[in-house]
């Protein structure tokens, strides 16, 4: 194109560079668009440097963007209010408001054109960055603008703000005004409103306002349904939530994972597992896939009950069904195994996890380290605890307790007390209770005197003795008595 002559029209190539911003091709706009400026009769108009202007924000590359427009001030080109909301949108995407407000600021003072986009693109950014005091300003500042009028789309991202911040009254009562200034609310409006009442437990309230969106003439939607239903399925009201799910049907409405998952939760909560079965089931005539957060709530559930053979068919599912299992799955089949005393298939599960690079949470682990420890399972413990750390994983005071104690009740103290100092050198403080664990150890061994130095070096480093540290002393008192006696 550069190097036809005559060149093409500024209308033929605005079209391209339309097209191109069109399918998220900003890199080709950009570099077309140089190419042309090294063309003497190029000469660009206000279409050519407002698509030039959008794929620089696109590209997050504001600063060039405002090269641009230096460049459209220069050539006696007004910007018009398509440029400077395309500019106001890439600086609230970048985060940067302060600059935002400042080029707002400016726009009002030299008294350039703003319509609604503008606007509602300032809020809007003003929401997302959690400044709605400032969002409602510019939204005060609209009202006194008598060239355009505030919108549906103006209103709706405060009115969210101020239900994600629980200032629920707020919401309301702006939703209110915006009915006052004549703007009609949409499924959005409501959806917020009904959103936040439910987050607080007011649900009367949420039911009200269900009913002015029919008499609005606003059909609900699916996020309308899935607030309704998670929000019934949180209070325990399966049996409601389930006829919800019914009307959202009878309606046309089609489900979503989200529905299906909160339905799901609740039904498993109550101990309903054959309806919840079921409405996996109904899954599949809707074209959804469980995802990783129904098979958490499944295992969750079985393990909680006690079946946790069930739960491990349940892994095995998620992984025939390309589920790719995150450790808070792994932790409620873990805990469930351990708790069945199936430590070998937890040790089992444990290996399947580190194969896909895959730990359970340092609180889980203890939980595993315990329950071998408990059958006296200490190279496996090891093992397990090793593993970890060859990983870099995270691990607690508390792991390196439950190590002791199962040392010291194997009476193997050499490796009780090379765990000790292991674990101050690798910056887990012993507590009392490694202190406690590790001197009745040495007692039952009857090395009483390696036991005093350890409550004297316990005490020195501040840390302050308990019920079972007050028994140890005890005993080492009542082991001396009847030694003397002897």
């Amino acid at each position: 194109m550069v190097e036809m002559r005559p060149l093409p029209s500024i209308w033929a190539f605005n079209q391209l560079l339309g097209s191109l911003s069109k399918l998220n091709q900003y890199s080709t706009v950009v570099s077309m668009y140089r190419q042309m400026m090294g063309c003497d009769d190029f000469r660009p108009d206000v279409s050519t440097l407002t698509i030039v202007i959008r794929c620089f924000c696109c590209l997050r590359n504001v600063k060039f963007g405002f090269a641009v427009l230096a460049t459209m001030v220069k050539s006696g080109i007004p910007p018009d209010a398509n440029v400077l909301s395309t500019l106001l949108h890439g600086l609230c995407v970048k985060g940067s408001m302060a600059a935002a407000m400042e080029l707002f600021e400016e726009i009002v003072e030299r008294d350039y054109p703003l319509d609604k986009i503008t606007y509602a693109t300032v809020i809007n950014g003003f929401c997302k960055a959690g400044e709605t005091r400032k969002a409602l300003e510019v939204l005060k500042q609209m009202y006194n603008d008598e060239r355009v009028k505030p919108d549906v789309g103006c209103f709706n991202p405060l009115i969210d703000s101020f239900c994600k911040e629980r200032r629920i009254d707020d919401a309301v009562n702006l939703f209110h005004d915006m009915i006052n200034h004549g703007v009609q609310p949409d499924v959005i409006s409501y959806n917020c409103l009904v959103h936040g009442l439910c987050n607080l437990d007011r649900w009367e309230e949420a039911k009200t306002f269900l009913i002015d969106m029919l008499d609005f003439g606003v059909s609900p939607d699916v996020c309308t349904y899935n607030v309704l239903i998670d929000s019934l399925c949180k209070k325990e009201e399966p049996k409601v939530a389930l006829s919800q799910f019914g009307s959202m049907i009878r309606k046309g409405i089609e489900p979503t994972i989200v529905t299906f998952n909160a339905l799901i939760f609740a039904l498993c909560n109550s101990g309903r597992w054959e309806e919840a079965t079921k409405i996996i089931e109904n899954m599949a005539l809707y074209g959804i896939s469980p995802n990783v957060v129904t098979f958490n709530t499944l295992l969750d559930a079985r393990c909680k009950e006690g079946c946790a053979t069930e739960a491990i068919f349940l892994v095995e599912a998620m992984l025939d069904k390309g589920v790719f299992s995150d450790p808070v799955a792994y932790d409620s089949l873990m805990c469930g195994l351990c708790h069945s005393r199936k430590l070998d298939e937890a040790k089992r599960l444990f290996d399947g996890m580190v194969s896909q690079n895959i730990f359970p949470h340092v609180r889980t682990l203890n939980i595993i380290l315990n329950a071998l420890s408990n059958e006296g399972m200490m190279k496996k413990v090891q093992v397990l605890f090793e593993t970890m750390i060859d990983h870099g994983r995270e691990v607690n005071t508390i792991t390196y307790n439950t190590l002791i104690k199962g040392y010291c009740r194997q009476g193997e103290m050499d490796k009780a007390k090379d765990v000790f100092d292991r674990m101050t050198m690798e910056g887990a403080l012993p507590d009392t209770i490694s202190f406690n664990t590790l001197v009745s150890g040495y007692i039952n061994i009857n090395r009483i005197d390696v036991a005093l130095k350890l409550l004297k070096d316990m005490i020195r480093k501040g840390l302050v003795p308990d019920r079972v540290t007050r028994n140890i002393l005890k005993s080492i008192h009542a082991y001396r008595l009847e030694a003397c006696i002897q």
